[in-house]
């Protein structure tokens, strides 16, 4: 028979590792011949299925398959997986202030925001307020059964957010026992370390079962200090010879790297303070003395004329970077099944998850001005500043640069906690299954900044004279509330009350909400020459809400460089939609099954109106070797609570305005006839030019959300086939290819780029002339909305390969898995325009391939997994030219894994591993050496782990 064939060979590669996902176990598969068959869901279709395959491409991940690779996180091993690449991880975000320590994927790159992450086919809440995105820190490892990837459009199945596809998680619905697991995770070098310990319990007595988990897991922070790649970082120079008389600016690089490595140190900050006399720079030592800097070696002049050194006094940048975000997590799970008859049952998941990262950064830096009579110097700075005086400057003064480390790094905590209640009654009524289910989700994500400064106080503080022969606050209205001198110009010599008065503390409280309420029936509407007609009706209502409130004086902007506003904004939809399966053929020549599949869903937004998402597909058996599966589809992505809602942040830009006279002459020639019709039509008299003070300053504007925006529209087609050839046995191949055509993407741009894109398009009728603001007496530009808009288009397309094998000796079993991407096009436009078409292909982040090759072996209790990930080379950019630099090229990447196990006795489990055995670190050049989205930044680490059944 065929169908058992193609699902045997299928479930065979699922034992083993990511696969095409197959059908019905063979205990289910028995079950054919009784009156109750046994039917189940998989991702991709709302249409429960005895013995067939997924009608959409899908990749399987076992649970089983996550602790083999050795790591606690689910994200760990979707981030390595070739159809994904990283959201958002602890190895990219934390300099990402609110979204520090997330856990987000990203399938096809599309953005982590057009994947849709589900769990036991339902909803989850998202990770962070504003956001779409799920942070699978709060999905505990113990209880995942297997997480099921679909990389095709399913809007039409599931609604907004699946355009790149759909990760759906899928959790152990009971256990029998107790079951303890700990496991270390150890770097080779200090910073990274990794702790784990769960116990889950559960009981399959009568019609209750359950299972609970409670699990807490800690990784440690990395700092560019604590890794050796990291303290002697690639430097690149400006090229010596820019300026030459035969410098060809053509073909000769601006930028170079020769190979120099080191602690590259911007002398402008000091711990101390710094400043300029005379063309020397002078900072002071730890008591407080006057002294010329140490500084060291002179590296080429920046284009802007800045010198930076290697090694020396000053701000070293390694000292004050940071790689990888600590974590801690605390999951608790579980998961409560009731069987009410032979046909009804009720479900409850309740799901607790509380996360802490922080994200660090350097010290505060700041300049500003000292004056020669400043109390808190030592005499000779006095002299020394006070040697400057001049008619424009009587009373001596000089710009200090001052890196604030004696009151530490700037840091900023997350404290997050999940809270979701999922409700389901399920069953069978007559042939028919039904669900009906309700979803409650609730996250607290609180920040909290730790060591702020008032900025304006802290200018205060350090700017100090002598009146009547004490030290005080040179402002009297700083006296008035409350100054203190603060003594900056050494190591710890400040006094406490001092700092107190400049110091603070500050937090932003946030809140996301998620309800759902849905149902759905499935199952055979009648019967057809080639089979059952199958379908599925599926309606779902969800709100969501999300709120910030920052703390006043970031509200105020009285911290330095942190402001915030606060944010609050919701949306409801309701969606209702059907899906179909009717089969055309069966058991004929070249035919054995042809399946036509279809879906279409509705929506109707609160936001963006409605809209509607379809998916057609044909499943052709050709015979019991070769299946072909062909798939069209519609999706859609409403904008999110932040794009809609964001509150205004200001901002400022150096602005371009092309309807200044002064630019008539050097308008771009392309644009030239758009320029003057577009400023004409606005009533720009050909003859202004923007004024003196204008010119001489940034201009101010708003970044802020938008409530006009509509719904991206994608686009997609898969093709692809599955082989399990009978002269090879226990071999399955599969391959497709996949497509997405993306427009209205939402995409935002700067007040600058607001301007260009305003003038240079064919009329005023345009998304972004409507965001800049003209005074209508001057005419001169008075403000900007940085408002995200429908502009985008992109188009990405390759192929996906995957292949398993198994071999069974005496000697024990072995197992080979071959997962491969080929990006074939990615293709990005921020505007539609032609001109901005840029071609992502083969960069850093999009390798033209990447490969995951498994070899496993299995011996009575004993397993082994050795795991080979692998990228292609790629450059920095596509847009490259020789001028640029000399270093475009990124060399290919491969790391190896080895984990083993063994079973001791029937209830004790030991496991041992190295990760990246061979201590592979990211290519050792500027732009990819500290890249965490693309290479591994931890370096060779061991694991062992022990787990205990009771």
């Amino acid at each position: 028979m065929q169908r058992s064939r193609l699902n045997n060979a299928v479930r065979l590669a699922i034992l083993a590792a990511p696969v095409a996902l197959a059908g019905l176990s063979t205990s289910a598969m028995a079950q054919e011949e009784t009156a109750k068959v046994e039917r189940i869901e998989v991702t991709g279709s709302r249409i429960k299925r005895i013995g067939e395959l997924a009608p959409t491409p899908i990749t399987v991940i076992s649970g089983d398959a996550i602790v083999s690779a050795g790591v606690v996180n689910v994200g760990d091993l979707l981030h390595k997986m070739p159809n994904t690449l990283v959201g958002l991880s602890p190895e990219t975000s934390n300099n990402t202030v609110f979204a520090s320590g997330l856990n987000n994927t990203d399938l096809r790159g599309l953005g982590s925001s057009r994947t849709l992450v589900l769990v036991n086919g339902r909803r989850f809440v998202a990770g962070a307020p504003g956001s779409s995105a799920v942070d699978l820190n709060n999905i505990p490892t113990a209880i995942v059964e297997r997480v099921e990837i679909t990389t095709g459009g399913a809007s039409a199945v599931y609604g907004s957010d699946a355009i790149a596809g759909v990760v759906n998680i899928i959790t152990k619905k009971s256990y029998d026992g107790i079951t303890v697991d700990v496991s270390t995770t150890q770097p080779t070098q200090s910073g990274g370390e990794e702790e784990y310990a769960s116990i889950t319990f559960g009981s399959e007595a009568g019609k209750a079962s359950f299972i609970t988990n409670l699990s807490w897991a800690r990784q440690k922070q990395i700092s560019y200090m604590d890794r050796d790649y990291l303290r002697d970082a690639p430097i690149v120079i400006r090229n010596p010879r820019v300026g030459a008389d035969d410098f060809d600016p053509k073909t000769e690089p601006n930028a170079v790297f020769e190979g120099l490595y080191g602690r590259q140190v911007l002398a402008a900050y000091d711990k101390t303070g710094t400043f300029v006399v005379g063309g020397k720079r002078y900072n002071f030592s730890d008591s407080g003395q006057l002294k010329q800097m140490g500084l060291g070696q002179a590296l080429p002049a920046n284009p802007n004329g800045r010198v930076d050194y290697l090694g020396g006094e000053g701000y070293d940048f390694a000292e004050n970077q940071f790689l990888r975000t600590p974590l801690d997590r605390i999951n608790f799970f579980t998961s409560m099944n009731y069987d009410i008859n032979d046909n009804h049952a009720f479900t409850a998941e309740f799901t607790y998850s509380k996360s802490d990262a922080y994200g660090e950064s350097s010290p505060a830096f700041m300049t500003f001005g000292v004056f020669g009579d400043n109390a808190l110097l030592p005499q000779a700075a006095r002299d020394l500043i006070l040697s400057t005086a001049n008619v424009d400057n009587p009373n001596g003064r000089v710009n200090m640069g001052y890196l604030a480390s004696d009151f530490g790094n700037r840091r900023y905590s997350q404290d997050r906690t999940l809270a979701r209640l999922a409700l389901g009654l399920e069953g069978y009524i007559g042939d028919y299954s039904y669900e009906v289910y309700a979803t409650s989700g609730h996250v607290q994500a609180d920040t909290e900044w730790y060591g702020e400064m008032f900025e304006q106080r802290f200018y205060d503080a350090v700017d100090s004279i002598v009146v009547g022969g004490e030290v005080v606050c040179r402002s009297e209205a700083a006296r008035a509330n409350g100054c203190l001198p603060l003594d900056i110009f050494g190591r710890g010599i400040y006094d406490q009350a001092a700092y107190n008065w400049v110091s603070t503390d500050a937090m932003r409280r946030s809140s996301i909400q998620q309800h759902v309420i849905g149902a759905s029936v499935s199952g055979e509407l009648f019967e057809l020459p080639a089979g059952g007609l199958a379908g599925a009706l599926t309606a779902e209502y969800r709100k969501e809400k999300a709120d910030t409130l920052p703390d006043p004086a970031m509200r105020d902007g009285l911290l330095f460089n942190n402001q915030s506003a606060p944010l609050a904004g919701e949306f409801d939809v309701s969606e209702v939609a059907a899906e179909i399966s009717v089969p055309l053929l069966a058991d004929l020549p070249f035919a054995d099954t042809l399946t036509f599949e279809s879906a279409f869903r509705w929506m109707d937004y609160s936001t963006s109106g409605n809209d509607t998402a379809w998916k057609i597909g044909v499943n052709w058996a050709v015979n019991d070797e070769l299946r072909v599966r062909v798939n069209r589809s519609k999706s859609v992505r409403a904008p999110n609570i932040g794009e809609l809602y964001n509150p205004p942040g200001q901002t400022f830009r150096s602005i371009t305005d092309w309807c200044a006279s002064s630019r008539a002459n050097a308008l771009p020639e392309k644009y030239a006839d758009n320029i003057r019709a577009n400023c004409a039509a606005q009533g720009i008299p050909t003859t202004f030019e923007p004024s003196e003070d204008w010119f001489s300053s940034t201009r101010p504007g708003f970044i802020v959300g938008n409530t006009d925006l509509k719904n991206e529209v994608a686009k997609d087609i898969t093709i692809g086939f599955v082989y399990t050839p009978d002269f090879i046995e226990n071999l399955s191949l599969t391959v497709d290819y996949w497509k997405f055509d993306i427009d209205n993407m939402i995409n935002s741009f700067t007040g600058t780029a607001l301007v260009t894109l305003c003038y240079q398009s064919d009329s005023l009728d345009n998304p972004y002339c409507p965001l800049i603001e003209r005074d209508p007496e001057t005419k001169e530009i008075v403000n900007y909305f940085e408002k995200p808009v429908n502009s985008a288009v992109s188009r990405t397309s390759g192929f996906d390969i995957e292949a398993n094998y198994r071999i069974d000796t005496e000697l024990g079993n072995f197992g080979f898995r071959l997962i491969s991407t080929y990006l074939q096009e990615r293709m990005y436009n921020s505007t539609g325009r032609p001109d901005d078409e840029v071609i992502n292909t083969g960069e850093v982040l999009r390798p033209k391939w990447k490969h995951r090759w498994t070899t496993d072996y299995t011996y009575d209790g004993f397993s082994a997994a050795l795991t080979m990930t692998h990228r292609s080379a790629t450059v920095l950019s596509n847009t490259w030219s020789p001028n640029v630099n000399n270093y475009n090229d990124v060399p290919s990447y491969t790391t190896f894994d080895l984990t083993t196990r063994y079973n001791v006795t029937d209830n004790l489990q030991v496991r041992a591993g190295v990760l990246n055995m061979f201590d592979r670190n990211p290519p050792r050049q500027p732009g990819v050496f500290a890249e965490g989205a693309a290479f591994d930044v931890i370096g060779r680490r061991l694991t062992a782990g022990v787990k205990y059944d009771f």
